[in-house]
């Protein structure tokens, strides 16, 4: 590695390390492949040409249409849902930092994982299992997860189940909350029935 490399690659884990990010860049370079690779085919932005025929493409393009994908740069919604879930893939636990907030055995955690239907959510990746830290609340699991996980389409994005987990709901209206809004997290959190967020859970 040059001297520029070093200076370039001590910059960049100085700058890591003053965001909280205790990984070395190469683990957060897989972390974006990662989360690139799981991005839905459907959102990659394909040559609108494919779908044309020649003569339609240039009718287009003489009637003022840009046919080209533009560069949104930073900005670009696909940039940043693979920097989120990067970001998400990082704040994640091992199935050994799992069992050790939950103080059962690393065995423990794979089963409950792999079972069928499973009753922790995890996220396979190159390095092993990552487990979302959402799902905890201190050192036990959030109420009712397992009825939850277990009822959740294997196919649904991570970066989805997520955010659905975490942003208020408008059928989760606490009475005693004045009929506020909570999300499916606060709601088993707070006690309220279990089966409510399952069932929603059932339809995403």
């Amino acid at each position: 590695m040059s001297k520029e490399s070093r200076i370039r690659q001590a910059s960049t884990i100085a700058f890591l390390y003053a965001h909280g990010i205790t990984v070395m860049p190469q683990v957060l370079d897989s972390m974006v492949r990662e989360a690139i690779s799981r991005l839905p085919r459907t959102l990659y932005r394909q040559d609108p040409r494919a779908d044309l025929t020649k003569a339609e493409s240039e009718a287009l393009e003489r009637g003022g249409f840009n046919l080209d994908a533009e560069d949104m740069g930073p900005e670009d919604p696909l940039v940043r849902t693979a920097v989120d879930f990067a970001a998400f893939l990082k704040a994640g636990l091992t199935t050994a930092q799992a069992a050790a907030r939950l103080k059962v055995d690393p065995s423990r955690i794979r089963q409950r994982l792999t079972s069928d239907p499973p009753t922790l959510y995890g996220i396979r990746v190159e390095s092993g299992w990552v487990i979302p830290e959402f799902q905890f609340d201190g050192d036990r699991l959030v109420p009712g997860m397992a009825d939850i996980v277990a009822r959740l389409t294997p196919e649904l994005h991570p970066m989805s189940v997520f955010r659905w987990f975490t942003t208020p709901s408008p059928d989760l209206a606490a009475e005693d909350l004045d009929d506020r809004a909570l999300s499916p997290r606060d709601w088993l959190r707070s006690g309220y029935p279990v089966q409510t967020v399952a069932d929603l859970a059932a339809d995403l």
